[in-house]
Order: C-alpha cells, then structure tokens, then sequence
C-alpha cells in the first residue's frame, strides 16, 4: 500500500510539473542579434499566471538584468527590443510573477551585437582642418543608411555632416572642417533604427588648416589711393582676420585692419602713398595671430603720375616753349593741373587738361 501511494504521489507530482511549466523557444541559444532590433521572444506556458517577468544574462546566467516586468502575455509572444549590450554568451530567462519557482531558461548562450561600432575616428587622433579623412565603423545588422555628424564640444552640440548616406562597407571620406579643437567627437546613427548609433569613444583633434592669401600674391603693379580688393582662401581661416601691408619685403608691417569678417573672403583696401616694388600682404587669423600667410612674391606700387621732361638736370630758357611729357596709368581719371616752381615752395599754375 505505501509503495502504491509512493508511485502515485510521484505521477502526481510528474503531471503537476508538466500541467505548470514554462518553455522558452527562442532565443534558445546559437541566435546572433542586434541591439535596439526588435527580436519576437516565443515560450509555451501551461498553468501559469500568465504574467510575466523577463531578465537577460551577459554571462552565461552569472548575474541577471531585468528587462520587462509584470508583463500580460497571453499567445506566448513578445516582442523584444534588444537591449544595448555587447555579449557572446547571453541567456533569457522567463519567469511567471506570482510563482518565481516556474521558469525557463534558453538551453544555451546566444549572442547580442552592437550594429554600429566606430572604427575611426576613436580618440587620440590629430586631423588638420580642410584635409579628408576617412570616417569607418562596422555595420552588421543595420539599414545600411545612416547620418553622420561631429561635435568640437565633447558632444554638448553636434553639426550635420550628412544625412541617409548609404554605404554597403561603412566608409565616408570626411574633409574636415578648419575648426580648431581638442574635444572633437563623431557619431554614426544608423537613419532607420536611431537607438544603432556610436560616438567616438575619445576625443580627437582638429588642427588649424595653414592660412592662404591669394591676392595680392606677387607680381602686381598698383597706383597711389587704387581700391582694388584684397582676397584670401575664407576655408583656410577661422576666425576674423587682421591685413597688415609691408613695402620693405616684410621688414616692418603696418596695419591695414585689425580685424575683418571671414565671410566675405576680401577687403576693400586704400594703396598708400608711397612708392615701393618691394611690397607684401600678410593675413592672419585673429583668434591667433602665429597663424598667418604672406603674398608669396612681392608686388609694386607707383605713382599714378610721372613727370618724364624736365626731369632734372634740365636748363630752360625763359620765352621759350618747352614740352613737357608725363606718363599717367590706366587708373588715373579726370582733370590733371600743371604747375611750376622756382622755388621749391611757391607753385604756379600754367594749364589744367584731361
């Protein structure tokens, strides 16, 4: 009799363990996903309270992490979004709420992937502004469509640099902007799943591009008080910029502006009067002024008007009439007044003509 009770107490329990179990289907092990996807956790459950609590494993069930609780499922379906975890040997575990002691757990590991992962630039690099450099990062298991952006403030803001830029190798040639800084950042985010995006895990650095004057560069002949305008590369500077002119091939400089937006890319400049082939245009970033170019050949400036006879040296005879010759440049307009003196001082006007 206590042997028939013993068995029967055994089936029993056998039956009431089979009628109250719960069995995880998927993920059940080998699986590869991707965080931030939507993954469709499947179980079977018989005598459950069909309220669930659901946790994850990174290590092979040595700790749990919770990622839903109290959770109404009635078709033993839920749809997942993967956590933002990187893992090899992850498990889910599946529990009712009102009866912990009924669970399952995946057979065997399965792993969680990070869909973006930058490989360039991560921390320590030194780009100089204006120059390409290549943006990389591993793109298994996303769109395949992503906006790229940068920071030189460790992330407080961000600037565009392209947007539903597709790519089937995770390349983008970058020409870096000529915004010096030591707390520079980038971030992939994939244009479909914004949650699979990465930044650079350290700051990099952007050098100062060298600066470039394209005009005057050498070579040019301008006349006293001409206007002409004064140009620069605008990429290759970034900040206002201070001109400074020098007639004895950068001996000494004078200021021409101390300072001048950059956005226009030229300067409205005054010749001086003085008469020099010698002559040189320096640029500099204000924000510092080490960084700067100079024409790269020396230009000439000249009177606009030259007395060729009498030129000195000259005997005239009162009475007489005597020629005199002047050569004028293409830039001298209007009435030009013709005076002597015999001493120095004094001057009387002869004729005025055009």
């Amino acid at each position: 009799m206590k042997l028939f009770l013993s068995f029967l107490f055994s089936t029993l329990m056998i039956f009431s363990s089979k009628a109250q179990s719960i069995t995880v289907i998927q993920p059940n092990g080998g699986e590869k996903l991707y965080a931030c996807d939507q993954y469709t956790i499947k179980f079977t459950a018989t005598g459950t309270s069909t309220y669930y609590n659901i946790d994850y494993s990174l290590n092979n069930g040595s700790t749990w992490t919770s990622s839903a609780t109290n959770l109404l499922i009635t078709n033993g379906q839920y749809l997942w979004t993967v956590p933002k975890v990187n893992s090899n040997t992850c498990l889910l575990r599946l529990r009712d709420k009102n009866d912990t002691l009924k669970q399952d757990i995946s057979d065997n590991v399965f792993s969680i992937n990070i869909p973006v992962k930058l490989t360039s630039p991560v921390g320590g690099e030194s780009w100089v502004g204006n120059s390409v450099h290549p943006i990389t990062w591993d793109m298994t298991g996303t769109s395949g469509k992503f906006n790229i952006s940068y920071s030189t403030s460790n992330g407080t803001s961000w600037t565009t640099i392209v947007t539903s830029y597709t790519t089937s190798v995770g390349n983008y040639s970058w020409t870096v902007p000529n915004i010096p800084s030591t707390q520079c950042l980038v971030r992939v985010v994939d244009a479909v799943t914004s949650c699979k995006l990465d930044i650079s895990p350290l700051n990099f650095t952007i050098t100062p591009a060298q600066p470039v004057v394209t005009y005057p560069d050498g070579g040019e002949v301008f006349d006293w008080d001409q206007s002409p305008n004064i140009y620069w590369d605008q990429n290759t500077f970034y900040s206002p910029v201070r001109i400074e002119f020098s007639s004895d091939s950068g001996a000494t400089w004078s200021l021409v502006t101390s300072s001048t937006t950059n956005t226009g890319y030229y300067y409205n400049w005054t010749v001086p009067q003085t008469t020099s082939s010698n002559c040189l245009i320096k640029i500099s970033n204000t924000a510092n002024l080490s960084l700067y170019d100079i024409s790269d050949a020396v230009f000439s400036i000249k009177r606009p008007l030259i007395v060729v006879a009498p030129n000195g040296g000259d005997t005239l005879i009162g009475c007489n009439t005597y020629a005199v010759k002047l050569t004028k440049s293409m830039y001298t307009f209007g009435t030009i007044y013709l005076s002597y003196s015999t001493n120095n001082t004094a001057w009387n006007s002869v004729t005025s003509f055009s």
